[in-house]
């Protein structure tokens, strides 16, 4: 009889024999390790997701004045903390400082819930604050070693097919978190929301464990070097400040980040301040964080599996850049309209019944944020496909570091200069922020079209 073969694909790889694994891009010998990735990273986001409304809850507890000054002691932290988190990975295995985090992460929560449970009812609002602090840092860390344990498990070649799924998997997780912190809230209470991430904590060790057993030694590393390139200098954000100084498009770069952590930031304080004063329970904060966060991860997983790639494909990245500034702008403006008009509650066939002005600072950050990971920040990253590799390792750990936190700090203390310290309406606030996406998308005008000039004198060169 004759044996029909399966055509290969490069490096000798078969082709799947479904659709679904055509779909997934899933070969032969893979199936397992990627299963248990992509739970590893479901779990991972899952018990992000059900912390995260606990956690912006606890931080308004007395209010959002204090707000600034937590954003400040996360800044902080985070600088204490780095330095350690690098030292500690430098002498210890991937495989062994996973769960060394995780299990870190399950001591702190329960050590929170306990310290909730027995300390006295005037220290509970700073006992929030810490949480605050330590959730936002330990996050950060959490996700970073698992993608660095992802490298280590999986070949280069391997990574750039099977990681698009493990991401799906994982905003998967965070809309099931969402929908369990929203369901949880009430009946069960917001601390005891810390005793659910924990439990998703413990499985997500088990996890690490399985995908040891799996990969008993690391997979051979595809370096740079094997493909003709030299390795990249350790990425420096104070030399990435030398490379930006020198360049117009990395110093746009900059821009837009920071018209981006602005913007968010600014919608995340009016949110703060329009909570706290029209949910003065804390299970009912905790629920409508929950509820906004459920329904943008759903936003973004769809466009994530159907808009994204198309997207940017067919239109570009230039295009993808001014869909941010376009929401957030609008955003803004409906936002400042629907705090100076008031109206009765809305909601109620949904579940909740929220003033409109909670209904439409929470449509402004789903937009936001999900046009942010659906088209934006693939097509930022997509940005500095056009720079040297040691200006684009170093420039983007500047981003990333200084940037990024930077721009929270500025906006998070302008806000409350606004709004505290001068007295400015929130309405006021979101009128004045909506023109400013002007600018914003000008910047990304800029940035779409220098790329597309740098991609094409690089491509030049190549062919000279």
């Amino acid at each position: 009889m004759r044996q029909t073969l399966r055509p290969m694909t490069r490096a000798g790889e078969q082709e799947p024999r479904t659709w679904v694994g055509r779909l997934v891009q899933v070969q032969p010998g893979e199936g397992a390790s990627v299963a248990w990735a992509t739970a590893l990273f479901f779990l991972l986001l899952c018990a992000n997701s059900t912390l995260k409304p606990v956690r912006e809850a606890l931080g308004i507890d007395r209010g959002a004045d204090d707000l600034a000054a937590v954003w400040s002691g996360t800044l902080a932290l985070s600088l204490l903390v780095q330095p350690l988190f690098a030292a500690l990975l430098a002498r210890t295995s991937r495989r062994r400082f996973v769960p060394i985090v995780y299990a870190a992460g399950i001591t702190f929560l329960l050590l929170f819930r306990a310290a909730f449970e027995f300390a006295p009812e005037s220290f509970r609002a700073y006992i929030g604050y810490g949480f605050y602090i330590w959730f936002s840092v330990f996050n950060v860390f959490a996700l970073s070693v698992f993608w660095g344990f992802a490298a280590d498990l999986f070949k280069l070649g391997q990574a750039k097919r099977l990681f698009a799924l493990v991401s799906v998997g994982g905003t998967a997780g965070a809309v099931a978190g969402s929908a369990l912190a929203r369901s949880l809230a009430e009946p069960l209470g917001t601390i005891n929301l810390m005793f659910v991430g924990a439990a998703l904590l413990v499985a997500a060790i088990g996890c690490v464990a399985a995908l040891t057993r799996l990969h008993p030694q690391d997979a051979p590393r595809e370096t740079q070097a094997a493909a003709g390139e030299s390795s990249p200098k350790p990425p420096s954000p104070w030399r990435g400040l030398s490379y930006i100084a020198q360049s117009p498009y990395l110093r746009g770069i900059c821009a837009f980040t920071l018209f981006y952590t602005l913007f968010s930031t600014v919608l995340y304080f009016q949110q703060a301040n329009l909570v706290s004063a029209a949910l003065p329970n804390r299970d009912e904060r905790t629920e409508y964080f929950a509820t906004v966060d459920l329904i943008g991860n759903s936003l973004t997983l769809f466009l994530q599996l159907f808009v994204t790639g198309i997207l940017i494909r067919r239109l570009g990245v230039g295009f993808a850049l001014l869909t941010q500034p376009v929401v957030a702008g609008v955003a803004c403006l409906g936002l400042g309209l629907m705090i100076w008009r008031g109206a009765e509650l809305v909601g109620g066939s949904w579940g909740f019944a929220w003033p409109p002005e909670l209904v439409s600072v929470a449509a402004a950050r789903i937009l936001v944020s999900a046009s942010n990971y659906a088209t934006a920040k693939p097509a930022r990253e997509s940005l500095f496909t056009v720079v040297p590799r040691d200006a684009k390792y170093a420039s983007k750990s500047f981003v990333d570091t200084f940037v990024y936190r930077g721009g929270d700090l500025i906006g998070g203390w302008t806000f409350t200069l606004f709004q505290k310290g001068l007295g400015v309406p929130l309405a006021a606030i979101a009128f004045g922020a909506s023109p400013i996406a002007l600018v914003w998308l000008a910047v990304g005008v800029f940035l779409g079209r220098q790329q597309k000039a740098l991609d094409e004198q690089r491509d030049s060169e190549v062919r000279a």
